[in-house]
């Protein structure tokens, strides 16, 4: 035995720290195809952890609705607000994932996208808001064109030409503006959880969505209903109905990257 060696020294080893959230460490390697029945699925999911604290829940909504509702009033800075739905969104994110792993819900997590990851979520939301304004440059040229112009030459009637124009701005921005809300739909929580670039968390987020489009079309039809039930109580039922569906979209994160199926 060395003289060096202290035989009370209790034995060594080398441990390595547990890393938590290790970006990229769960995530499948491409974002997979899931049954169209499993839009009811992230509904019934986000009703299930929106039950865990409903009050905070809704309590979140209505601060996070009053603070866009405030800068809406504001010229030019509520067009330039749509920049910080990814932060929000973020910490929404955020804020389900405490959910699901904790059981419990801060309300400090809804503006955890402006202490974390706040420089992607902004560059995303950027982005975002880059595509809304070339989307809307696009629609009001179309309307111009193809609304106003050719319905003149064609009735010379000023009343049906307006009505075309907003037609066509409206189609135009409808079929521009979806492939953008795809784009983002995913990215903020491809951020917060796998430190994904920016741009790749777009892309990836827009090619989860064009995989799962029929998932997404009863996500959506299942959602409108709720939203029109949600009308009769004096809108009062979209304080349940909006944070609902805003968790869903975690479990929809869940199921399409993670590949795990809501029960």
């Amino acid at each position: 035995m060395s003289t060096n060696q202290n035989p009370f020294q209790p034995p060594e080893a080398a441990i390595e720290p547990v890393i938590e959230n290790q970006p990229g460490s769960d995530l499948l390697d491409q974002p997979r195809r899931c049954p169209a029945g499993n839009g009811t699925k992230w509904i019934a999911e986000g009703w299930r952890l929106f039950k865990v604290r409903f009050g905070l829940w809704i309590a979140m909504l209505i601060v996070m609705g009053a603070i866009f509702m405030g800068l809406g009033f504001i010229p030019i800075i509520g067009f330039l607000a749509g920049a910080a739905y990814p932060l929000f969104f973020g910490g929404w994110m955020i804020a389900s994932d405490r959910v699901q792993q904790e059981g419990e819900l801060r309300f400090e997590d809804l503006f955890a996208g402006f202490s974390l990851h706040f420089k992607p979520l902004a560059i995303a939301g950027l982005l975002y808001l880059a595509g809304t304004l070339v989307i809307m440059i696009i629609a009001g040229l179309a309307a111009l064109v193809m609304g106003g112009s050719m319905m003149m030459m064609f009735t010379g009637d000023p009343g049906t030409s307006l009505g075309m124009a907003f037609a066509v701005a409206f189609l135009v921005y409808m079929a521009l503006f979806v492939p953008v809300l795809m784009a983002i739909w995913f990215a903020p929580a491809l951020i917060v959880f796998h430190a994904i670039e920016p741009i790749e968390s777009m892309k990836l987020s827009f090619k989860a969505c064009l995989l799962n489009i029929p998932a997404f079309l009863v996500y959506g039809l299942v959602g409108m209903f709720l939203l029109i039930l949600g009308m009769i109580p004096l809108l009062l039922g979209w304080l349940v109905v909006y944070p609902v569906l805003m968790i869903a979209t975690y479990a929809g994160y869940r199921d399409i990257f993670l590949g795990e199926d809501p029960d």
